[in-house]
């Protein structure tokens, strides 16, 4: 099989920074495949997707060394120009592609280079936003006016219109609900398929990768540390959690109960027919009591100019002591309505209720203190010219004395993994550093509820478990935390109750296990966890359905070839 893309030895310093992103990386990439690119927040994913562009190092500066051939073109000699012809890349953020007013223009500006006629370009246009799942009304609407999944799809529209060889996409599920992800890799099997494209996939979520990809390579600080078929990867669980990856669930319990080594869903079901000898009972738990509610929201509407009416009569309460989940599909109002209770947008009619007051009868300063909120893309709160002034600035804005302010920048800063970077220019963070460091400037505030837009997008699963495991904690304190996410299989694991948005309203509100074996989890487009659905498939009662690996192992009797009972 013919090479598309070889780096050799490749390493990469970005200037300012006294580390290497890339160390001596060496990894080809061959004709027609899809190579998944696994690794922890940090590994030099993204790097290595912009050294295959030729970004860098022409566009970025730092110090390189190595060498790296697209197409048989010299990344060090031939202009990026030149190789974004036949090679696109979507990045991790989609915001910062965007440059046109409309989604149509925004398509036919990536167009333009190939010189198609206008009856041609109008085609492609319709085509490729066909392939990402989106309709022609969205020809004339502001990509930046999109939620964030639609975003990403019209980002990957615009470089599927161009028919590239080679596809570079920076984690393109990241913001997507269930249905969106498979209509993304519904969309570039496609592209294999019909135009032979060669696809590098940087990927966090193991099942995507174990469906889609060919070949996967993990790196770790720089390094490709793992590389190989899915199966051959997946089946190395202990190596891969040490890389800051996590295997799919399937692999893991296959692993665990001594089975053979399985990566898919299907696979693991045929096996576990033919060794699960019967269920146990189990006390699972149902999360935590709350208490005092903080947060009222009574037949809450909201219309955004222009006439989309994002919330349509949404109810809800938040208590102290509770980690709620807001989950639903894309569109669905989950962001507005996390909006309308920060007092960010004043509801077109309904009540919101903070501590038992009207959100209209607190000062902005005041409300924010007890409602803080992070938002989707932390650039658009980031504004400090420096990690440290970034954290304390709205402690400065409060009066805090200074010896605090410093010990609660010190905490916040240690407690979101980002110790040393005090100094740092955020402008230079990685997407997932930006994101973890809008984290702790709202933490540093010591809210009484904390509101977190898509926290664990761009970061690493063992980053993302660590993430959910400290907001539970944060509850503890008599402080409640929202969380809006499409992570549901983590978030399933850590929230005290799930509340589904669709269409504007909350269609269903309780403990995660209930709220997923329900009806509304199909209608909310949630993303059942493997085990649980592998427990279901089996025969297993949905009162004891199980939420993890180590909850399968609780309640599944599985006898092994040896005899022995391993659950």
């Amino acid at each position: 099989m013919s090479r598309v893309a070889v780096a050799e030895n490749v390493w990469w310093r970005y200037e300012g920074r006294s580390d290497y992103a890339l160390r001596g990386l060496s990894l080809e990439v061959r004709k027609g495949e899809v190579l998944a690119v696994m690794g922890h927040s940090g590994a030099g994913k993204t790097t290595l997707a912009l050294a295959l562009t030729g970004i860098i190092p022409q566009r970025v500066p730092g110090e390189f060394k190595g060498r790296v051939e697209v197409m048989g073109m010299s990344t060090l000699r031939v202009d990026v120009a030149e190789i974004a012809k036949r090679a696109a890349i979507v990045f991790e953020d989609p915001e910062i592609q965007f440059v046109m007013s409309t989604v149509e223009d925004e398509i036919a500006l990536a167009l333009e280079p190939l010189r198609l006629s206008r009856d041609e370009m109008r085609e492609r246009i319709k085509w490729s936003l066909e392939l990402v799942g989106l309709d022609e009304s969205f020809l004339g609407r502001s990509p930046l006016q999109l939620s964030g999944g639609e975003k990403q799809r019209v980002a990957i529209a615009a470089a599927v219109a161009r028919e590239p060889e080679l596809l570079i996409l920076d984690e393109p599920t990241s913001d997507l609900d269930p249905l969106g992800k498979e209509e993304v890799v519904a969309a570039l099997k496609r592209l294999r398929d019909e135009l032979d494209t060669t696809i590098v996939l940087v990927e966090h979520e193991p099942e995507y990768v174990a469906e889609f990809a060919d070949r996967v390579a993990v790196l770790r600080e720089g390094r490709v540390a793992l590389e190989g078929e899915p199966g051959e990867v997946f089946s190395r669980v202990e190596e891969l959690r040490s890389c800051g990856v996590y295997p799919p669930d399937v692999s893991e319990l296959s692993a665990r109960l001594g089975l053979k080594p399985v990566y898919r869903f299907e696979q693991a079901l045929e096996l576990l027919k033919a060794v699960v000898k019967g269920f146990r009972s189990a006390d699972l738990g149902d999360g935590s009591r709350p208490g005092e509610v903080l947060i009222e929201c009574r037949d809450v509407h909201y219309e955004y100019p222009g006439g989309v009416r994002a919330l349509r009569g949404a109810s809800l309460e938040v208590r102290s002591g509770e980690l709620v989940a807001l989950v639903g599909p894309n569109g669905s109002g989950k962001t507005t309505l996390a909006k309308v209770m920060c007092g960010l947008l004043k509801p077109s009619a309904g009540e919101v209720r903070v501590l038992g007051r009207s959100v209209n009868e607190y000062d902005r300063l005041a409300l924010s203190s007890l409602v803080a909120y992070v938002y989707q893309n932390p650039d658009h709160q980031i504004f400090n010219k420096s990690v440290y002034e970034e954290v304390a600035f709205g402690l400065k804005l409060r009066g805090l004395p200074e010896s605090e302010v410093r010990e609660r920048v010190a905490r916040a800063l240690e407690l979101f993994g980002l110790r040393g970077l005090e100094n740092e220019h955020p402008f230079f963070l990685s997407k997932g550093e930006k994101r973890r460091l809008a984290l702790a400037s709202v933490y540093a505030l010591d809210p009484k509820v904390l509101v977190v837009d898509e926290p664990t997008t761009g970061q690493d699963m063992r980053f993302s478990e660590a993430l959910f495991a400290m907001l539970k904690r944060l509850t503890g304190e008599g402080r409640a935390v929202v969380v809006i996410t499409h992570s549901v299989p983590i978030a399933a694991r850590y929230a005290d109750r799930f509340v589904v948005v669709k269409e504007g309203r909350v269609i269903a509100s309780g403990p995660p296990r209930r709220v997923l074996t329900s009806p509304a989890a199909d209608e909310g487009k949630l993303t059942k966890p493997q085990v649980l659905r592998l427990a279901l498939a089996l025969g297993l009662d949905s009162n004891l359905a199980p939420l993890s690996v180590e909850e399968f192992e609780r309640v599944v009797e599985v006898v092994t070839a040896s005899g022995s009972r391993a659950a």
